[in-house]
């Protein structure tokens, strides 16, 4: 007993800087979300390794959340969210995997009815280290005398949501809060995505620079969800230029979940 102490107390003061490594930086995935409509039950994944050397990853489901800020955090850390989990209704496999570089992997993905509404948990899969990651006892001592080297391998995971709907989606939004705040970079352009319908809304934020659905292009962030566990959340982007005094954007949010395209709320501004 005394023995483990002081061995203790003397690694925890004698501790050289770690080193830190990041395992899996190489992964790809797609598509970047799965969606099961009313009587859709199967889907496929795929996994690429877009890296030098052979990596193995592991391949579960694990529920998250949307917090106000766009935030994706395992729910596990927000008890108070609420969640209607899909864990219990999707199934996948496999569940662990190896592959050479430049080698994907299918990963079969299915889903059963749930009991009304939508439910969602999220694929994560997360590249895991090599048996030879790490320091060797010879290594772990080499750095001095009184000195154990310690190295922090960083694992890298990517999770996309699963969705099951069993029903028609009830996506609805709107565009509240639009305004121009200065940044160190520059202007960008703030907003408020609202979720009014009961379904997860999912599009493209278009900004137009002039008012209507055909005026140009200035930038647009794509992919923005608002799940229902939150009403609303916010969307902040760059402007490629300066607005002028008097000139007029448009923020358009656009479908690209169960009717793309279509636009699902919009709103102007006219520059102070």
């Amino acid at each position: 007993m005394w023995m483990r102490v002081v061995l203790s107390a003397v690694f925890l003061l004698l501790v050289a800087e770690p080193v830190k490594a990041q395992v899996g930086a190489d992964l790809n995935i797609s598509p970047k979300r799965v969606v099961f409509e009313p009587g859709e039950r199967s889907a496929t994944v795929y996994i690429f390794n877009q890296g030098d050397q052979p990596a193995t990853y592991s391949v579960e489901l694990v529920d998250r959340v949307m917090l106000p800020d766009g935030q994706i955090v395992a729910a596990s850390d927000y008890p108070e969210a609420t969640l209607d989990s899909a864990s219990e209704l999707v199934q996948h496999t496999p569940r662990r995997i190896t592959l050479q570089p430049r080698e994907s992997q299918a990963i079969r993905v299915r889903a059963r009815p749930g009991a009304g509404g939508e439910h969602r948990t999220h694929l994560t899969v997360t590249a895991l280290p090599s048996e030879t990651a790490g320091f060797t006892v010879e290594q772990a001592v080499q750095p001095g005398a009184d000195e154990v080297a310690v190295q922090v391998i960083a694992l890298f995971s990517v999770s996309i949501p699963v969705i099951v709907r069993d029903g028609p989606a009830d996506a609805r939004a709107a565009v509240e809060n639009v305004q121009i705040l200065q940044a160190d970079a520059g202007q960008v352009l703030s907003l408020d995505l609202v979720r009014q319908g009961e379904s997860s809304v999912y599009g493209d934020v278009e900004v137009l620079l002039g008012a209507g659905p055909d005026a140009p292009l200035a930038t647009a962030v794509r992919g923005v969800a608002v799940y229902p566990e939150i009403g609303r959340r916010t969307v902040v982007t760059p402007l490629p230029a300066p607005l002028t005094p008097g000139q007029t954007v448009t923020v358009i949010y656009r479908d690209d979940d169960a009717r793309p395209g279509e636009i699902l709320a919009t709103a102007t501004l006219v520059a102070p």
